[in-house]
């Protein structure tokens, strides 16, 4: 079976491939029709732009948006840690901590898209003017998230795909 970034690479090219089968195949091609409804029917929006930016590597995707409806879920997961007991490295109701978040969410999905264009995180915490140790946390949040949204859209794009489920 192919991988579901793949598929949805392929759309970027024309033409039309044939989904793997056991045996010989009477089924009709796949084409950038079918990826692109089983993109467009995706429910969970988060996912849809990770995996989106992945396979297209940021061409025609907005990574300031995906990283916007990534930022609700890394402070609810910045809060509970908080609520654990855990010493918080960002205090939400500080404007400037909500901006540093948002840095580190971008370094985040930059990184995700373009892994070979990653920085050091020293620089990175500077820039985003933040202890390392704080700034490495709140990456880790961010780059968990991230990888689970990616995650969770490849298998409902593969499930929409191969199995037309609903």
């Amino acid at each position: 079976m192919r991988d579901p970034l793949e598929l949805i690479a392929r759309m970027l090219v024309g033409g039309s491939f044939r989904e793997p089968s056991d045996g010989r195949s009477t089924m009709p091609p796949l084409t950038a029709a079918d990826i692109a409804g089983a993109v467009g029917m995706m429910r969970d929006s988060v996912a849809k732009q990770a995996v989106l930016a992945v396979a297209l590597r940021g061409q025609g995707v907005s990574l300031s948006s995906l990283g916007r409806s990534l930022a609700r879920r890394v402070m609810r997961q910045i809060q509970w840690q908080r609520r654990s007991g855990a010493k918080p490295a960002l205090r939400m109701d500080d404007p400037a901590d909500r901006w540093r978040m948002r840095l580190v969410l971008q370094d985040a999905v930059n990184d995700l898209v373009w892994p070979e264009g990653k920085i050091a995180a020293q620089d990175a915490a500077k820039a985003a003017k933040m202890r390392k140790g704080d700034y490495l946390r709140v990456y880790g949040i961010a780059a968990a998230a991230l990888r689970q949204a990616l995650e969770d859209g490849r298998k409902e794009f593969s499930s929409r795909v191969f199995n037309g489920a609903d």
